[in-house]
Order: structure tokens, then C-alpha cells, then sequence
């Protein structure tokens, strides 16, 4: 984090710098520090996993010309120091950071084509007096930042962006309604007006008063001519799959962890992991929901036993669920409507207990088209050839309603069911108005008029069209699938990772997003990722050696909490107070009438709008916060020996 300073890094600067890193310290318990250089002053806080005395930041080059912030990992720089040393470069430590900025200054952006990791860095250049604000392809790392008189300021999460005296406070309506829709903030919008996110695979460079935008990477779909045969695509994403969690693990002499759901992606992921350190028992962890048709601890346990893994339980029951919600979500970084939140951050807290960094399955059903509703665009995809979508759309409805009902993770009937609801949309808005708390249409009767008229011409669709603008003949699963990537993997999946790890100081790793794995995974046919109505077809074949068969071929259940549930009983109290009519009105954003008919509806029985409530509840306890005005964190102790750099 950091900002503009043309005061020279005085003691206004430090007290600021402070104060930003005090609202971070959970990502960071290993230390903190701050520097100021040729007019830009830095801070960090480290979760050291290489060279923790060597790689200290913020860094300065050899040179002294450019200083840099990273928060991440470069996970190949041990072959790119020897590229370094080859060169005749003379590195002084051993850290990844270094070997980031000493490339920069021999390659500039370019640097970018050669580092494989997660991050998202800020660097400052005194030779061009240009600062840069570099984001990875995929988000696994947020980055935000706003303009602030004389420049711009920057940090890791909106809270310590909000430290800065100069930071914009008032919540962004239209990013607002793209929330209600989307469930999370779509980059490179946040809930803040004049606040926003570097997005994925893009970096900003600040010189002379201008920010100018670069897009260094954007997923494709561009499948390769002639198309592979099964055992050559599946020899070569084995291949990849396995550099891919060799360079998770062997980056860093720290032991990781893997979360692991009982699911195939994660089971796949700690089976090459567990092969890659035989000489001991590898750290998995899983949820056991105490409500059964959210339990997968049976499968975790299965896989755990099968490959040997020392393997613990977290049990969760609704009470742990409602503590997590009561003790942090007025502290929430950004309102975030996916309720995987919960699970994911007791499961995450666990395991700090043993492990700093744990690998997970995050991105397979995104790259291989393992979700139900890639199936079920499929099945559209053929069915709009032999009927009209209003016959469609009745047979859908009523082949749901002909299913068995239950109540546990995307059931069949529950996928029909939510498609049927946006059949008649172009395939890339499918996925989202299927899972959409609010559809667009419902948004501007749940907000009152003076918030309802700043929404003209709002589109939260937009940052999707922009993206697939540049694809011409691609088929509705194709569409359907760069969508999710666009909006849903990026802001939505890795968001709650970040967040649910970091939140207790875990960095949590993705194998599946390795770029050259996601590369080739983007090279082939639909085919081979979607066998007919079975998706990651390839990652099946793959894994058949390595794991029991039931895992091989199970259903995808997923990772989600009892939300209605939850509503209902344990979160019943918090939900009354912070939706009560005297609170919206305070907020000033939500028509209390409206919201209170969806309450009363839940409540009663009456119909389950379970995640609606969810999305306005996380959103009012993060704004209740942003209104009502608090104390500022206490600065954190910086030392004067770091107060400059040369």
C-alpha cells in the first residue's frame, strides 16, 4: 500500500502509513515497515514465505531507481534468478521481490510475460517518475486505488485505502445494483465512489497528473487446429497440472496445506501433493456441516485415508456460521453476497493452526466446465434447435418442479429451476440472472428514489460485453464460460478466498489457475472439457489413477452454508435490527417497505428469499460501518530506519 508524497515522507505521511497498515495487520503478522521514495511513500506487512530477513519490503533496486510493494508470490523466480545471475546480475538475497524488481528494470512491463505466480505489486520508477499498479491475470490478489490530491493512493483492501485522509467515503450506487445482480463488485468498479480495482491482467501507470490502463493478458478461447486426441490432452494437462502444484509447493521451504472438500478438484490437487513430498504425511482439512445435505467431511475423510494424508475436521454447525457473520462483517473489507464466505473462513482459521499457505481446487469447474449450468446451457444449446424458448421455458419449469426437492447444493432441479428464469437471455447473462439474488429489472423498486435515479443506463453486464467483444463465433457454452471467468471466478471466487485465507493470515494457492494450465486449457475443444453432460471430463481420466472411483465419477456437490436456515434461526436478531426500517432509513440507500416484504415473506415461511436478505444484509452491516464515523485504527510503530530510501 502507499500514496503520492511530495512532502518528502515527513510525519504526517508516516502517521498515514500507519494507520493504513493497522488495518491490515491481519495479512501480516511477520513485520511491518515503510519507506519513502523520490515522492511516493510506501508501506507493507509481511506474510513471509521466501528470505523473510533478505526479501523485507518495501524494496529498493540495486540501483536505487525503483522501490516496490508486492503481495503474493512469484512462484518460478528460482528459475528466473538464474536467468538473473546468467546475466550478470549480482542479486542480494534470496527473495522473490527481488528478483521481480531487478527484472523490471531490465525488461520493464515485459517482465510481465515471464513471471508465473499470484500478485499484484505497485512499483515506482524514478527514471520516469511513473508509478505502476500491476494485478495478475486471473485477481488472485486485490489491488485498489483512488486519486488523492497530488497523485494516487493504493492499498490491498478498501478498508486501508479508506485510512488515507484524502480517500472518497460515499458508497457507489451503481456499483451497488451491479452487487444486487452480480453478488460481488465487479473490478474495476468497488463499493465506493471514486475508488476502484486495477483488474485482472492489467496495470496502471501514473505519470505527470495521467493514469493510463494496459491490458497485458484477457482469457480466449481459441482452440487449437487439429484438436489433440483424448490421451494427448490429457498427457499434456497432466503434465501442466503437475508443474503447476510442483511450483505452489516447492516455491517456499514453509509446509502448506490443502482444503480439502471430498470433492474432485481438491482431491486432485492434494493427490499430486501428497506424491510431491513422500517423506511425510501432507496437512488436509475439510468442513463437516452439521446440516447433511451440506456434509461432504464423509468424502474428505475417504480421500484423506486413500492417500494418506494427515487429515482434520472442522466441524460447523449454525452458531459457528452466525459468529463469523456478528464478529466480522461490519468489518468487511467490501460486502461480498456469496455465503461460501462463511465456511470457507472457520475452515481457513483451522488450519493458521498448523500451515501459513493451503492449496485448493478453485478455477477446474471454470476451466473444464464442471458447474451444472454448463450442462444445463448444453442441453439449451441443443434444445433451441428443435423448440422455441417459451416451450422450452415451460418444459424446464416443469421438469424442475418434477425433480425431488432438496436443500442442499445446486440440486438438479434447483439448476433448471434458476435457468428457466433467464432462458430467454443471451448465454454469457444466463449464469448470472440464474443465480442473481436481484435480476436488474427488480433492483430500482428495492432502492429509494434518489438513489433509483443515479441508476440510468446502468448496465452490470457491462465489464462481461467488454470482455467478450473481441470473440466472434463462439458457441453458447463458450460465451456462457467466458463470462464466468470474467465476472464470477475473478470477483466473485477469488475474492472470498482471499479474503476467508487472509482474514487469518493463510495465503490460499490455485493450481487449476496456473496460467499456462489455464492457457492450454483454453486450447481445446468443448468436447474434451464437456463429454456429452459430464464436464471436466479430462481432470476424470486424469485422476482415475490416483483417487477411489466414487470420487472420480461423484456429482459435484459444492461448498455453500444452510443460508435459509441460518435466516431463519441463528442470524434471525441481527437480521431484524440491521434491516429494520429505522436502519435503512439511517442508510438512506433502501426502501425499507420493499425490504421488509422480503424479510416478513422468509421469515413466515413463506417463500425462501434467503439470498436476497443475505446480499442486503452483508452489504448494510459493511455500510453501517462506512456511515457512521469511527475512531481510526492506531498507527502501527514504523521505525525511522526506513523512513527514506536513496
Amino acid at each position: 500500500m502507499g500514496f503520492s508524497d511530495l512532502s518528502g515522507g515527513g510525519e504526517a505521511a508516516r502517521a498515514t502509513a500507519g494507520r493504513m497498515l493497522a488495518a491490515v495487520a491481519h495479512r501480516g503478522p511477520d513485520g511491518s515497515n515503510w519507506c519513502h521514495h523520490r515522492g511516493v511513500t510506501f508501506a507493507h506487512c509481511a506474510l513471509t514465505f521466501v528470505d523473510p530477513a533478505g526479501g523485507r519490503q518495501p524494496f529498493v533496486s540495486a540501483s536505487g531507481a525503483t522501490a516496490l510493494v508486492l503481495n503474493g508470490e512469484i512462484y518460478n523466480h528460482e528459475e528466473l534468478r538464474r536467468e538473473l545471475r546468467a546475466a550478470g546480475a549480482r542479486l542480494r538475497t534470496r527473495s522473490d521481490t527481488e528478483v521481480l524488481v531487478e527484472l523490471y528494470e531490465r525488461y520493464g512491463m515485459k517482465v510481465l510475460e515471464k513471471v508465473r505466480g499470484m500478485y499484484a505489486f505497485v512499483l515506482h520508477d524514478a527514471r520516469t517518475a511513473t508509478t505502476a499498479l500491476v494485478r495478475d491475470p486471473m485477481g488472485k490478489k486485490p489491488l485498489y486505488y483512488t486519486r488523492v490530491p497530488g497523485g494516487i493512493a493504493f492499498a490491498s483492501e478498501l478498508t486501508a485505502l479508506l485510512c488515507h485522509p484524502d480517500a472518497p467515503t460515499a458508497p457507489d450506487v451503481r456499483a451497488l445494483a451491479g452487487y444486487l445482480t452480480l453478488q460481488a463488485f465487479c473490478a474495476p468498479g468497488s463499493a465506493v465512489s471514486g475508488v476502484h480495482k486495477v483488474r485482472p491482467g492489467s496495470y496502471l501507470e501514473y505519470r505527470d497528473g495521467e493514469l493510463r490502463e494496459v491490458e497485458f493478458w484477457r482469457p480466449r478461447l481459441t482452440p487449437s487446429a487439429p484438436a489433440p486426441s483424448v490421451r494427448e490432452a490429457t498427457a499434456r494437462f497432466e503434465e501442466l497440472f503437475r508443474a503447476a502444484v510442483a511450483r505452489r509447493v516447492t516455491s517456499t521451504e514453509r509446509r502448506l496445506g490443502v482444503l480439502l472438500s471430498g470433492g474432485l478438484d481438491s482431491s486432485a490437487v492434494a493427490a499430486v501433493a501428497q506424491q510431491l513430498s513422500p517423506q511425510q504425511p501432507l496437512l488436509t482439512f475439510s468442513a463437516g456441516f452439521e446440516h447433511p445435505d451440506f456434509d461432504e467431511s464423509a468424502h474428505a475423510r475417504a480421500v484423506a485415508r486413500h492417500l494418506g494424508t494427515e487429515h482434520h475436521v472442522v466441524r460447523i454447525g449454525g452458531r459457528d456460521l452466525a459468529d463469523v457473520v456478528e464478529s466480522e462483517y461490519a468489518r468487511a473489507d467490501e460486502p461480498l453476497a456469496d455465503p461460501s464466505l462463511l465456511p470457507t473462513r472457520i475452515v481457513c482459521r483451522a488450519a493458521r493452526r498448523h500451515v501459513r499457505g493451503a492449496l485448493t481446487g478453485d478455477g477446474a469447474d471454470e476451466l473444464l466446465l464442471g458447474y451444472r449450468y454448463f450442462q444445463a446451457e448444453r442441453a439449451i444449446e441443443l434444445l433451441l434447435r428443435l423448440m422455441p424458448a417459451p416451450r422450452l421455458e415451460a418444459l424446464t419449469r416443469t421438469l424442475a418442479r418434477a425433480l425431488p426437492a432438496r436443500s442442499g447444493n445446486l440440486p438438479a432441479a434447483a439448476a433448471l429451476g434458476l435457468l428457466a428464469r433467464g432462458l430467454r437471455a443471451a448465454p454469457e447473462h444466463r449464469f448470472y440472472l440464474s443465480t442473481a439474488p436481484f435480476g436488474p429489472a427488480e433492483v430500482p423498486g428495492l432502492l429509494r428514489p434518489e438513489a433509483r435515479a443515479e441508476l440510468s443506463g446502468h448496465d452490470p453486464f457491462a465489464e462481461i460485453s467488454r470482455l467478450l467483444d473481441s470473440h466472434r463465433g463462439l458457441t453458447g457454452v463458450q460465451r456462457s464460460q467466458l463470462a464466468v471467468v470474467a465476472h464470477f471466478l475473478r470477483d466473485v471466487i477469488l475474492t472470498k478466498t482471499d479474503r476467508g485465507g487472509m482474514r487469518s493470515a493463510l495465503e490460499l494457492r490455485a493450481p487449476f489457475l496456473d496460467l499456462d494450465l489455464v492457457e492450454y486449457g483454453n486450447t481445446l475443444p468443448t468436447a474434451l472439457k464437456l463429454r456429452r453432460l459430464t464436464g471436466k471430463y479430462l481432470l476424470r481420466r486424469m485422476a482415475a489413477d490416483w483417487l477411489p472411483t466414487d470420487i472420480v465419477r461423484r456429482t459435484k456437490l459444492g461448498f455453500r452454508a444452510p443460508l435459509a436456515a441460518l435466516l431463519r434461526d441463528e442470524l434471525r436478531p441481527l437480521l431484524l435490527d440491521t434491516l429494520s426500517p429505522a436502519a435503512l432509513d439511517r442508510g438512506g440507500l433502501f426502501d425499507a417497505q420493499a425490504v421488509k416484504l422480503l424479510t416478513d415473506d422468509h421469515l413466515s415461511g413463506r417463500r425462501d428469499t434467503s439470498r436476497k436478505l443475505w446480499a442486503l444484509l452483508a452489504y448494510q452491516l459493511w455500510h453501517q460501518t462506512l456511515s457512521t464515523p469511527t475512531p481510526a485504527p492506531a498507527c502501527l510503530d514504523l521505525t525511522e530506519e526506513s523512513h527514506r530510501a536513496p
